[in-house]
């Protein structure tokens, strides 16, 4: 009998794969997890280490939230 896997499939990604998709490292994408800025869930049994899975869509969010918005005609200095 094999054992169904506990990690979410589909549109969650590993810390490693999210951190690809941002631009950053994995240790980057916990430090994201832990202070709140991006949404992931645990997928770890027991008290070990935590193994978060992001949401694609929490990437995509993130991101939308991260961008650097360029200055309107009427923003800019003359």
């Amino acid at each position: 009998m094999t054992s169904a896997s506990v990690a979410p499939t589909g549109d969650f990604l590993t810390t490693g794969q999210a951190a690809k998709r941002i631009g950053s490292t994995p240790q980057h994408v916990r430090r994201l997890i832990t202070t709140g800025r991006l949404t992931a869930i645990n997928i770890a049994k027991g008290d070990g280490r935590p193994r978060f899975r992001v949401a694609e869509s929490a990437v995509v969010e993130y991101l939308r939230g991260a961008r650097v918005r360029s200055p309107g005609p009427s923003e800019v200095a003359s």
